[in-house]
């Protein structure tokens, strides 16, 4: 209602002030000196479109407006393109007196859920063999990861059976600790080394391997009593060993690497006997063991020939010293 009223009074007003702008009538004779600005050339324009806005406002808040109708429940759209009918929808009719419906109610039966089942133990890791943990020590070793190999030397010595690990495992504990200064530890696991390795002997004589393995622990005794100022004891060791690599026979004619081990052999008990005094004694092995690094030098000198000029450096220092 309120806005109806508004719509009257400001639509009269409007009419009012287009019928006296544009000049109609007497009404307009007193504004006909009013200045309209910008819109004074479009005088008689403006008083019009102000008249006839107001009429229309006036006529519009007069105007009744329709009552809404309520809406009802019609016929289901569906789309006609498609081929379906739109159908009414029915409403069931309240039947008078009509019991209730009782839904049964079910009694759900609890599923017990099946036991766990325990997992399955993890499968143990297959346990790595004599041969493969010395494998993994000697890389281990190279790299001078210290702390893992000497790791890998702990399990060696659990994983070993027999008078041929136990020596080979003894010899490498008394390589590594002469490698870290540790002299005693050094001599007594060469010593240990020393007596499997004579028993692994003795079951196979002519066991060119078991002879390489004795000739080998007895070199680190040798050093080791050498370092330690105990030169009778490396004298001793020193000769045993290179005695065994002697006696190997035809080895040494298709083995580089014991070849070369005869050639270190001579050479430290070349040194000792220099040391000693006996230096023709001296003499006679380095000219051994030089012959023995030429024929390795001609068949591999890559590898070799570093060894062969050593040995020829170390000759010519002798023969010197013997000449004076």
């Amino acid at each position: 209602m309120l806005a109806r009223i508004v719509g009257i009074i400001l639509g009269t007003i409007l009419a009012t002030s287009g019928y006296v702008v544009a000049g109609w009538g007497q009404l307009g004779s007193w504004a006909a000196h009013l200045d309209l600005g910008p819109f004074e050339p479009h005088r008689p324009l403006a008083g019009a479109a102000a008249a006839i806005l107001g009429g229309v406002l006036v006529v519009a808040a007069l105007t009744p407006r329709p009552k809404p109708k309520s809406r009802r429940k019609g016929p289901v759209a569906l789309d006609l393109d498609s081929g379906l009918v739109a159908m009414p929808v029915l409403l069931p009719e309240p039947v008078a007196d009509a019991p209730p419906i009782v839904m049964p109610v079910l009694q759900a039966t609890p599923v017990t859920p099946p036991p766990p089942q325990p997992a399955a133990p993890p499968k143990p890791a297959a346990a790595e063999s004599f041969a493969q943990l010395r494998e993994r020590m000697v890389a281990l070793t190279r790299s001078e990861a210290w702390n893992d190999a000497a790791r890998a030397l702990l399990a060696m010595k659990t994983a070993a059976r027999g008078d041929r690990e136990l020596a080979t495992v003894h010899r490498d504990l008394g390589d590594f600790a002469r490698g870290q200064g540790q002299l005693d530890d050094a001599a007594e696991a060469y010593e240990t080394a020393a007596s499997y390795a004579r028993d692994a002997l003795r079951a196979a004589p002519n066991d060119v391997n078991a002879m390489e393995l004795l000739a080998g622990t007895l070199a680190g005794v040798g050093d080791v009593a050498e370092i330690e100022g105990r030169l009778d004891d490396a004298l001793s060791a020193f000769e045993e060993s290179l005695a065994l690599r002697r006696s190997s026979g035809g080895r040494e004619a298709h083995d580089p690497g014991a070849q070369r081990a005869l050639s270190v052999s001579l050479e430290r008990l070349a040194d000792l006997r220099e040391d000693r005094g006996h230096r023709m004694r001296a003499l006679d092995l380095y000219r051994e063991s030089y012959d023995v690094a030429a024929r390795l030098a001609a068949r591999d000198p890559t590898r070799f020939s570093s060894d062969l000029e050593s040995t020829r450096q170390r000759l010519a220092e002798l023969e010197a010293r013997i000449a004076t």
